[in-house]
């Protein structure tokens, strides 16, 4: 009872923490249109967070601030600019208010982004002083693992070669947002993948040329990205050994680096399976790391009591943590903010390509955003700081998808009043709240579009939710050796 009232008090503490996270870059972008028309003079009506009828508002100085029932955003109703009843709700009773110029247009439309993108450069300097958490995996760019079957595996890519180009691209890790070989697979286009690798012992690097799988998904999930069978190079470390089992007997130990088996060169758990799959129940050598010393153990595999039918083990669970750290100090912050912009940028380009597999089902809503900030914020050791690293990338992300020339989008009210400057003439209000109305029905049912998908990904990972290492660990039962 105490572990489920615990469990309840986390899981409300770090809703908590998302919703102030979440409305903090939709106040900070907002304040920018804000301060923005009150410097330049314009009538400002309301300030709201999320859409819909407003659940709470209060007038401060004529200005009616308030919390509306949609969680999708925020708006600063400016009667001056375009209108924007369809989101901002009507006005009773219209006032009339004297004309501005398309300049102050521009300036109050931009300041939003503007101010988003102030706010990423502030996280970014969190970041780079508080240190940002890193995966020794996600930095390399050598080959751990290659699955069996996959096109990898058919293409002739071994563990142990680094990968150095993806479709003649540079790569400088494996996982992440800008240059990595996952998002260079990812984004690639054609039927073959061209990869330029570097093998253990061989001069010159090779090129090998590789097709690629996704898993096949019905049209109302979402799709899933290109991949071709690798995994990283990580660090091999015992994190516990099972009773009784072949490793205990061995004398291997929680906190042991693997580095070879079977006279080969350990490059990832996976490396360790299919050894001891091939030696099945013979002996094996097992060289590892324990406290700066080389250790050498003989262990001889055998098949444990349960689960029954199990293939021959070892009888270890692995560390999956024992990569992380924290890179002190962070990444520069204007790398950050360029990152996170360039990011963007080649995903609207993928978005447009024809012969990728990139679609718009794979775009995130409000709730997608709120999931990725609640499995950050649920880790206990660096959430806080995965939080900082992602506020980077949706603030920048908020900033430029704002500036798209679309209706509705500030990119759209920028677009209007160059028109407008350059017509020398405002354009005409009837027409514009009709189209403003059309764009902000497509802008929502778009929304509720790629949410369906978010809502989708939730549902369906919390019913195929996978055990911890240490409850795998408990399900796992050897008998003494006779």
């Amino acid at each position: 009872m105490i572990d489920f009232i615990a469990g309840v008090g986390k899981f409300i503490w770090v809703i908590f923490q998302v919703i102030v996270l979440f409305n903090l870059l939709i106040v900070v972008h907002e304040l920018g249109h804000y301060w923005a028309a009150k410097w330049r003079g314009l009538k400002v009506e309301k300030f709201q967070i999320w859409f819909g009828k407003p659940i709470w508002k209060k007038e401060v100085n004529g200005v009616q601030w308030g919390l509306g029932t949609i969680p999708m955003g925020g708006f600063v109703a400016l009667p001056q600019m375009a209108p924007m009843d369809m989101i901002e709700g009507g006005t009773d009773g219209k006032e009339k208010l004297p004309p501005i110029t398309p300049l102050d247009k521009i300036i109050v439309a931009f300041a939003g982004p503007l101010f988003s993108f102030g706010l990423a450069f502030a996280f970014a300097l969190l970041v780079w002083g508080l240190g940002k958490p890193v995966r020794d995996s996600h930095q390399t760019t050598v080959v751990g693992a290659v699955l069996t079957g996959s096109p990898a595996e058919e293409a002739g890519i071994l563990p142990g070669d680094k990968i150095l180009e993806v479709n003649d691209s540079p790569v400088r890790d494996f996982v992440g947002m800008v240059d990595s070989v996952i998002e260079r697979i990812i984004y690639s286009k054609g039927e073959k993948i061209k990869l330029l690798i570097q093998r253990p012992g061989e001069d010159a690097p090779r090129e090998v040329y590789s097709g690629f799988e996704k898993e096949e998904r019905p049209a109302y999930e979402r799709q899933d990205f290109r991949k071709i069978g690798v995994r990283p190079e990580t660090r091999v470390k015992v994190g516990s050994v099972f009773a009784n089992s072949p490793a205990a007997e061995a004398g291997l130990a929680a906190g042991d680096i693997v580095v070879r088996i079977g006279g080969e060169k350990v490059f990832h758990p996976d490396s360790v399976g299919r050894a001891v799959r091939e030696a099945g129940e013979t002996a094996i050598e097992v060289v590892v790391l324990r406290g700066g010393e080389e250790l050498t153990f003989s262990v001889t595999p055998r098949k444990p009591k349960s689960p029954a039918g199990s293939s021959p083990m070892l009888g270890v669970g692995w560390d999956l943590g024992a990569d992380m750290r924290i890179e002190r100090p962070g990444p520069n912050p204007f790398r950050q903010v360029w990152d996170g912009g360039t990011a963007i940028f080649r995903t609207i380009g993928a978005l447009f390509a024809s012969d990728d597999d990139v679609n718009v089902t794979q775009m995130s809503s409000a709730v997608g955003i709120g999931n990725y900030y609640y499995q950050t914020l649920s880790d206990p050791v660096y959430g806080w700081r995965l939080a900082f690293v992602l506020s980077v990338l949706i603030n920048v992300n908020l900033g430029l998808l704002n500036l798209l020339p679309f209706p509705v989008l500030d990119g759209g009210h920028i677009m209007m009043a160059s028109y407008e400057a350059v017509r020398k003439r405002p354009l005409n209000m009837r027409a514009m709240e009709i189209f403003q109305a059309t764009c902000a029905l497509l802008l929502i049912g778009f929304m509720l579009f790629v949410t369906w998908f978010d809502v989708g990904d939730i549902v369906k990972k919390s019913g195929s939710e996978k055990p911890e290492e240490g409850e795998k660990a408990e399900q796992v039962i050897f008998e003494p050796a006779s």
